[in-house]
């Protein structure tokens, strides 16, 4: 009996890469979203609210694989995100996916793979801002209810508080996320990867977008470029003097001089975030409230397996 248990907990342990996933893999493409170009790579520290926003259909497929979007964390178990990253756009009509389609992975820099303190959650619950507009990019906005509780005393994983008043032009602020390092290549990056952009004037960035609204933020280096979310960032974080200014929408190009990168603007919707974030059900969770990384797993394992031996050897 003892012996029959100890090897199914050496086995399980053995596979827990497998079964979790821990590709290199720097070369799988997702044309999806945006990604930063003209960064560099960062640890988990640095941008501990950073979320990689992946489908579960293609999660399935290998572990990384079904990364779409960035988020960030704004709560115990709130997660904000651009709206685009909800839409399903390969079908016809377009529809805004479930909850239960989407996974949240968060605490790593790493995108295919999970080591100590990277945490997992389920989705019980989206609010998407219903007058989000594909074409002309507005109300970009949507939150996600996870299905459990975010540790405050987590090491790799930490909230952002929102910005709720205007950027003057020129505050220089970060964006990060996982995505092309280049207007030239396909390939993603398997470390998140931060860069830092300036705030641009409404006025200035209207000159050739023409459709800059309020509830719009610009930020880039409108002369030279160079600089930029791109495909895969989408839903990631503008990060201005520690507060979440901004959400990574759309954009010209990527780092196109002319062209900067346009976010939502949080301050603007400061308040519907508010509302909607009260309006979930708090009270609610699927039996398996949070996922557990392979490392946490593993170690959990091990202890079980040493007492297994400590038993079998007296």
């Amino acid at each position: 009996m003892y012996l029959k248990s100890l090897v199914v907990v050496v086995i399980y342990c053995n596979l827990c890469s497998i079964v979790f996933g821990t590709s290199t893999d720097k070369n799988k493409t997702v044309e999806k979203d945006p990604r930063i170009i003209g960064g560099q790579a960062i640890s988990i520290e640095s941008a501990p609210w950073q979320v990689s926003v992946r489908l579960k259909v293609y999660e399935a497929q290998m572990y990384g694989y079904g990364h779409i979007c960035g988020g960030s964390v704004i709560s115990q178990r709130v997660v904000v995100t651009a709206a685009h990253c909800i839409l399903n756009q390969n079908v016809q009509p377009m529809v805004f996916r479930s909850p239960d389609e989407f996974t949240l992975v968060m605490g790593s820099a790493y995108l295919y793979q999970a080591p100590a303190y990277t945490l997992q959650y389920d989705v019980l619950q989206i609010a998407v801002n219903m007058n989000f507009n594909l074409t002309t990019m507005v109300n970009d906005i949507a939150l996600f209810l996870i299905n459990g509780y975010i540790p405050w005393s987590w090491p790799t994983v930490q909230a952002i508080p929102l910005n709720y008043w205007p950027e003057p032009s020129g505050t220089l602020c970060t964006i990060s996320g996982w995505g092309k390092t280049s207007t030239y290549s396909d390939s993603v990056s398997g470390i998140l990867m931060e860069a830092t952009v300036p705030i641009v004037g409404y006025a200035t960035c209207d000159i050739n977008y023409g459709n800059i609204t309020t509830g719009m933020i610009c930020a880039g280096y409108m002369q030279t470029g160079g600089v930029d979310a791109c495909q895969g960032d989408s839903g990631g974080p503008l990060v201005c003097n520690g507060y979440l200014t901004g959400v990574v929408s759309w954009g010209y190009g990527c780092a196109q001089p002319g062209y900067p990168g346009v976010y939502t603007n949080v301050s603007y919707y400061y308040n519907w975030i508010v509302t909607n974030n009260s309006s979930f059900n708090y009270n609610y969770y699927y039996n398996n409230a949070q996922n557990i990384n392979s490392n946490m797993l593993c170690l959990f394992l091990n202890i079980c397996l040493s007492l297994l031996l400590m038993k079998i050897l007296k």
